[in-house]
């Protein structure tokens, strides 16, 4: 005997049922916010990456500059004590060897994501 107050129990199944399809209605609208938050997290954070990057190369040319000066200046430097030529030829040998060792440490670091993973190593 069903007490007062209580429905019947006919009616129980459709509002499990009608429950149930709620639920589900509320999960796809979280999923679809959630998704659309982060959609706009990267586009805001694809932006100042973008703009990042945009000014490292700015000072990466900055800095190319300023090496190019300091390393004709350099040569301006020795050109009364050792000729010009011979000042020129001396910078640019300095030079390309500082970038032939960091070249090789490149290659070094290249070689390492290569190489096969070891037991006791990363």
């Amino acid at each position: 005997m069903p007490l007062e107050g209580d429905e019947p129990a006919a009616h129980a199944p459709q509002a499990i049922s009608s429950l149930i399809g709620e639920t589900i209605g509320d999960g796809k609208r979280w999923a679809r916010a959630e998704i659309a938050y982060y959609k706009a997290v990267a586009g805001e954070r694809a932006g100042d990456a973008g703009i990042g990057a945009g000014l490292a190369i700015g000072a990466a040319l900055l800095a190319q500059a300023a090496l190019i000066a300091g390393l004709v200046g350099l040569v301006l430097t020795l050109t009364p004590r050792l000729g010009a030529g011979l000042a020129t030829l001396l910078v640019v040998f300095v030079v390309l060897a500082i970038a032939a060792i960091l070249g090789f440490l490149a290659l070094v670091r290249f070689r390492r994501i290569r190489a096969p993973l070891s037991k006791g190593k990363p």
